[in-house]
């Protein structure tokens, strides 16, 4: 059984975990700010950096270096305070272009992972040096002014209630169009957003879910002013068990320092 939306929302393998599922790929902050390098001089300047950034950072020193990528050799068991597996990949995007992605490794099972999450975000700040001066400009903006596309969907809580309703409504940049299935609706202002809430939430509530998440998070294209991001939310039970699952894509604009809703699409 699927549920259709409930609340407002939130590709690139980016990390993994042995022994669990864990990965990046619902950071879209990590996502919007993966360096570029478009010369053959900028991605020997970015590579060089990339190399000693690793070396820096963790002790155990290169399994791998090549041209096309860095890996670590594998942290010591009893070592995972100061020790981190790292790899560094050059991916090719076409016409002398290639993204430098950086992956990090930890285990779900002794801690949360927000330092690799963090590690992989300064990975990114550290090489925005090291490509386009457009480029390194924006990928700082976004670290400085703290508008990822993260901020918009992290606002969605576990509680329920109309207040939090109403607050969700303000993320939607009206009119705002609403697709599932066959069904087309356009949502012309924020008691219409705020009512369409409510109708789902009346739902929900029969299952007695009381907890959504965005999962797996991909990032499809970007600019300054427009995104467009593909994820699903996970509907969980007052046992925080998984209920049901729901596809949706988001068409994003940024509204001063935010960003809001202004198309969905979920999938059926």
């Amino acid at each position: 059984m699927k549920f259709p939306f409930f609340v407002l929302s939130t590709v690139i393998l980016l990390a993994g975990c042995q022994s669990t599922a864990f990965d990046l790929k619902d950071d879209v902050l990590f996502q919007q700010t993966i360096p570029v390098c478009t010369t053959d001089d900028e991605c020997k300047k970015i590579w060089v950096a990339a190399r000693q950034w690793v070396m820096k950072t963790t002790p155990q020193g290169l399994a791998t270096d090549t041209a096309e990528r860095l890996q670590t050799k594998p942290a010591d068991d009893e070592s995972f305070s100061w020790e981190t597996d790292i790899t560094v990949s050059k991916v090719p995007l076409g016409s002398g272009k290639y993204q430098i992605i950086m992956e990090t490794w930890c285990s779900m099972t002794i801690n949360s992972c927000d330092t690799e999450r963090r590690l992989m975000r300064r990975f990114n700040k550290d090489m925005a040096r090291y490509v386009s001066s457009g480029q390194s400009q924006e990928v700082l903006r976004i670290f400085a002014e703290g508008d990822d596309i993260n901020a918009l969907f992290s606002s969605y809580a576990a509680s329920l209630t109309e207040a939090d309703l109403r607050k969700h409504a303000q993320k939607y940049y009206l009119p705002t169009t609403v697709i599932s299935g066959d069904n087309v609706r356009q949502l012309d202002s924020a008691d219409e957003v705020t009512a369409f809430l409510k109708e789902t939430r009346a739902g929900l509530g029969d299952s007695k879910i009381v907890r959504i998440e965005a999962k797996n998070r991909q990032l499809l294209s970007s600019n300054k002013t427009t995104a467009i991001v593909k994820l699903q939310w996970g509907f969980y039970d007052s046992s925080d068990d998984l209920q049901y699952t729901q596809k949706a894509t988001y068409n994003l604009i940024k509204v001063g320092k935010g960003w809001k809703i202004i198309f969905i699409s979920f999938d059926e």
